[in-house]
């Protein structure tokens, strides 16, 4: 579908210059070629090709995005972490000067816009976050030097037969919608790397209580009934102020 237009694109491309440099062999022919051709130079292919692919590429990222979004809104997804041939993304696969397959994006454009689109709105989510972390309580926050550390309500129980324990199935949601919020935080905040762990953590997973999560500028430490977010100090004010602003949750004391 969409490598065919490209290929289309490019085909056009080798037969225009052939047509070319048949008109500047009849034109030695004729004894019509001076010092220069009278034929004006032929644009850069490559140049063009690859501007072709990035317009293209673009119109495709809009087009999914109006597609496949949900109760007729758009949504948003990061292109730029979507590989392409063995590239990091599309960008970088059309950098390279080849043709890229434009048909795998763009099921793995609508697979990402899909997955987004089943995420529920904002609000609830972030809402949900602030329930689940008591943002309404005065000591909700515990600020250190450079840290801070909150508690996302997050009970368990145990797992038959083992030491692991497992979220209690009442809370599963609650959580989910929880992680899916701090990776909207994340990803608004330009933490592209924590909102994917984020999105990818399987919150439903067996744990040893204690038992720490490391990612990028945050920890989540699992414990029987709650997990401990433990997060640098700049971002928990930032991820304070997200919640207040997304969720119209009030802001804590020293987060101001």
């Amino acid at each position: 579908m969409y490598n065919a237009l490209i290929q289309a694109f490019h085909d056009a491309q080798e037969q225009s210059a052939r047509a070319f440099r048949a008109v500047m062999v009849l034109e030695s022919q004729l004894g019509l070629r001076m010092e220069a051709s009278a034929v004006p130079p032929l644009p850069d292919a490559a140049a063009e090709r690859k501007r072709f692919c990035r317009r293209i590429a673009a119109r495709m990222i809009r087009r999914a995005a109006e597609r496949f979004g949900a109760n007729g809104l758009p949504v948003r997804v990061d292109e730029t972490r979507i590989a392409v041939d063995g590239h990091a993304n599309i960008w970088e696969a059309i950098e390279t000067g080849r043709l890229p397959d434009l048909d795998r994006f763009w099921a793995a454009l609508r697979a990402a816009c899909e997955t987004r689109a089943a995420e529920p709105p904002r609000a609830a989510m972030v809402q949900a976050l602030a329930r689940s972390l008591g943002l309404g309580q005065p000591a909700a926050v515990r600020w250190h030097a450079s840290t801070a550390r909150l508690r996302l309500d997050a009970p368990s129980e145990p797992v038959p037969g083992g030491p692991c324990r497992r979220l209690a199935a009442p809370a599963q949601e609650t959580v989910r919608q929880s992680l899916l919020a701090l990776a909207a935080f994340a990803q608004e905040a330009g933490a592209g790397a924590l909102a994917g762990c984020l999105r990818q953590f399987d919150h439903r997973a067996p744990f040893r209580s204690p038992q720490r999560r490391t990612f990028p500028a945050l920890d989540i430490t699992q414990y029987n009934a709650y997990w401990e977010v433990r997060l640098e100090r700049a971002l928990a004010e930032a991820l304070l102020r997200f919640v207040a602003r997304q969720g119209g949750i009030p802001l804590p004391p020293c987060a101001a």
